[in-house]
């Protein structure tokens, strides 16, 4: 209620107190009971005292009924806000994907920016935190625990600590046999560096306080643990938008395909990145609708909730660079060079010069648990030719970025049991041997060619969406 309405309630309560008090008094020290006559002119003169705060009222309901409609909607957060599945349907439609920039100019290392108000994250920042809850609770069945960050140190010797930084507790995976620990950071990294929406995840090493031998499960005694691999979330900012009683749907590839309205090169650009990355346990609850704000119409009951700049993203990237496949193996389905370079881009592709290209076919062996999941997807000319422009644009050290802050020289598979380096193998090497992998497939969706299904009048939208000067490729090969 506003102001207002307040102070014309308190003035009605004060008529109102004044008018009874006197009449309480009076028939309490009276106890000579009244003739009828007297008890007319008593009503009658109640009634005359009652009548200006009856207007007053009145007054009242009437004014604070027109300002109540004339309010705009208010803001609301994501635990208010009630959508229906229509809600949902539409934002799925009107959502965007992608944001133009200059993938050149991408600060792989560093990643997006981060809020000033939150401690800020770089590759190899030492992190201690105090335990808050296990991984059983959280979900899924990847090693994982809440912490609340106490201090962070980085390599350059700056220190950031709680009493200066005041942060929510962040989800934070860890162990060196973890492989969402590394795969997470560079199919996140590469995502974001090409325009599509995506998490920010870091490498960090964590010293957890107060923490039980198993964080995941939370059992055994509490103490101080390290965590020399490890890394930690800062979600894509929005509200999580979903159907009201479903907070964990997410979207599924037959809903995005169907129903949002982006354009085929910038969805089929994504289907083709997801190939790329072999994101094969691509279940709707991996994926992530959010609002880019919500507004509460409280005039309505009940309030309606309207998500405004809905986005869409792909949120759970762990199950990426390996082999795909129907049960999402630990050892093949996440990170793994040797599973990651058999397997092709394509089932199906032409080359340059076919004067009928085919209908083009990315490889991608989904899961059994994808349901209406992305498994081999169409890929039209117009999103293989945008994919290639914007992979062509990143630079030899920008990938080996990708795969240095990712940590995949400390996997276990490159190190003797006393923890050095098997033999011919060194940090170096390693990264770039998956430098020349990515570089390899990078090649084969440049010289591909594929069936146009509705080419742009304009080329340009395809071909440089961020209207720069000049559009470096770094491919050997003609993008077109």
């Amino acid at each position: 209620m506003s102001p207002t309405c307040i102070s014309l309630r308190s003035v009605a309560k004060t008529v109102a107190s004044e008018e009874n008090i006197p009449r309480e008094r009076e028939t309490a020290t009276n106890a000579v009971p009244m003739n009828r006559r007297a008890m007319a002119r008593s009503s009658h003169a109640s009634i005359s005292r009652l009548l200006p705060m009856a207007v007053l009222l009145l007054a009242e309901l009437c004014w604070c009924a027109s300002y109540s409609q004339a309010q705009a909607p208010e803001p609301a957060s994501d635990a208010k806000a009630q959508f229906t599945s229509q809600d949902r349907q539409t934002a799925i439609r009107n959502a965007s994907i992608f944001k133009a920039k200059a993938v050149a100019d991408a600060d792989v290392m560093n990643g997006p920016s981060q809020k000033k108000k939150d401690f800020q994250f770089h590759f190899n920042d030492k992190v201690t935190c105090e335990f808050v809850t296990p991984g059983q609770q959280m979900g899924g069945n990847t090693p994982k625990f809440l912490c609340k960050i106490l201090k962070v140190e980085s390599l350059d010797g700056q220190s950031q600590t709680a009493e200066q930084i005041k942060d929510d507790p962040l989800k934070v995976k860890f162990g060196d046999d973890n492989r969402e620990v590394y795969a997470e950071v560079v199919s996140s990294r590469l995502l974001w560096a090409l325009g599509y929406y995506a998490d920010a995840w870091y490498t960090i090493r964590v010293d957890c306080t107060n923490c039980p031998d198993n964080p995941e499960s939370g059992s055994g005694a509490r103490g101080p643990h390290t965590f020399k691999e490890a890394s930690v979330v800062r979600k894509f900012p929005g509200h999580k938008m979903y159907e009201s009683g479903k907070p964990d749907e997410g979207w599924s590839w037959k809903e995005f395909e169907q129903l949002n309205q982006r354009p085929t090169y910038e969805k089929d650009g994504l289907k083709l990145m997801a190939a790329f990355i072999s994101h094969s346990d691509n279940k709707p609850p991996q994926q992530r609708l959010v609002c880019g704000d919500i507004t509460m119409d409280t005039t309505s009951q009940p309030p309606k909730a309207t998500c405004t700049n809905p986005e869409m993203l792909v949120q759970d990237v762990g199950a990426t660079f390996g082999s795909g496949g129907a049960f999402t193996n630990n050892k093949t389905a996440k990170i793994n060079l040797h599973e990651w370079t058999g397997k092709p881009v394509w089932n199906k592709v032409g080359a340059a010069g076919d004067s009928k290209p085919p209908q083009c076919q990315a490889t991608l062996h989904k899961s059994l648990t994808a349901k209406d999941g992305l498994g081999n997807p169409t890929i039209s000319e117009e999103g293989r030719r945008f994919t290639a422009g914007l992979m062509c644009q990143l630079s030899d050290k920008q990938i080996a970025d990708m795969f240095t802050l990712s940590r995949v020289y400390e996997m276990p598979e490159f190190h003797n049991s006393d923890g050095s380096f098997k033999q011919g193998m060194s940090q170096d090497s390693i990264v770039q041997e998956w430098v020349t992998v990515f570089k390899q497939k990078r090649e084969d969706i440049a010289k591909g060619r594929c069936q146009w299904k509705s080419q742009p009048s304009d080329l340009g939208v395809i071909d440089n969406p961020a209207n720069l000067q000049t559009v470096p490729n770094n491919c050997t090969s003609k993008i077109y």
